[in-house]
């Protein structure tokens, strides 16, 4: 399978699970830092594939791993707080604009990655798709502090990145892929037990009594958005061990076409679950921004 169908398959992905991110972070959690231990608790599950990993990193790739797995959940935690606070359809593209131009810098500094000028048209087509995505009322806009939260989310998750891919290029990728989620998993539980109402609130979803069947329901919402994430990340950093990763990442375009698909959707829902204004002006926007999505997706391949 090429690195751009890999692409392609973990962005969706991903999109599947913002969607169920925004709901439960809207509907379930009340702090953001609850969803971010969650998720990185959950990430023991991949001691089930430690039977298949027949070599392990060296100690040299240690750094990189603890980079990886550690900086990929503070990312989710800041990124989960600019989501509580605004619109899916804006800051996933804020902070999805930023990744691949933060990302690459860091690859041509890093790794002396080159892109041909056909790929940096598409590169910058996609990067204004991106920002056509988080036109809208002024009323519905970010403020500052949403704002810098995205860029603090966007610097780390481009940081994880490059932790990713030097240690993807230097180890077997079962193992590094293990090794990371073992750490995140780690960090996932020092936030759970450094804040003791996040830390409850996981308990609560992870073993919910019989009368609390809302959360109960959110646990499993909450499982079903960590598998899709799962496989998003996973086909994600597959294409990046094969190809370019500022090209992987610029690709992030394909899930605010996503999101924008499930907000006409759920058109009468949208404002409630996912606190989206889908105004004429806003929707014809994005109809242009999906446009230039395509173009640029056309000009990368």
């Amino acid at each position: 399978m090429s690195w751009l169908a890999l692409a392609l398959i973990g962005h969706v992905s991903n999109g599947i699970a913002f969607v169920i991110d925004k709901v439960l972070l809207t509907t379930a959690f009340k702090r953001s830092a609850t969803y971010a231990a969650l998720i990185g608790t959950m990430s023991f599950a991949v001691v089930l594939a430690i039977p298949w990993v027949r070599d392990w990193p060296s100690a040299s790739l240690l750094p990189y791993l603890i980079g990886f797995g550690a900086l990929f959940v503070f990312a989710l935690w800041a990124f989960f707080k600019a989501l509580k606070q605004g619109e899916a359809t804006r800051v996933v593209p804020i902070i999805g604009s930023l990744i691949p131009i933060i990302t690459l810098i860091g690859t041509s500094v890093l790794f002396s990655e080159r892109l041909t000028p056909r790929q940096y048209i598409g590169f910058c087509i996609l990067l204004i798709a991106t920002w056509l995505l988080t036109k809208g009322k002024p009323s519905s806009r970010l403020t500052r502090d949403i704002f810098l939260m995205c860029v603090v989310a966007a610097v780390l998750f481009a940081g994880a990145t490059l932790c990713g891919k030097y240690a993807f290029d230097h180890g077997d990728f079962l193992s590094v892929f293990v090794s990371s989620r073992i750490i995140a998993g780690c960090v996932g539980l020092g936030i759970a037990f450094c804040i003791p109402a996040a830390g409850s609130e996981v308990l609560s979803i992870l073993r919910p009594r019989d009368s609390q069947s809302h959360a109960k329901k959110s646990g499993i919402l909450a499982v079903i958005g960590q598998i899709a994430g799962s496989l998003g990340f996973v086909f994600v950093h597959l294409a990046i061990k094969s190809g370019s990763a500022a090209l992987v990442n610029s690709l992030q375009a394909v899930q605010y076409a996503f999101l924008v698909l499930v907000s006409l959707i759920l058109y009468q829902r949208a404002p409630q679950l996912l606190g989206e204004d889908l105004s004429a002006r806003v929707i014809a926007l994005k109809c242009v921004a999906l446009i230039c999505t395509g173009i640029g997706l056309g000009l990368i391949m």
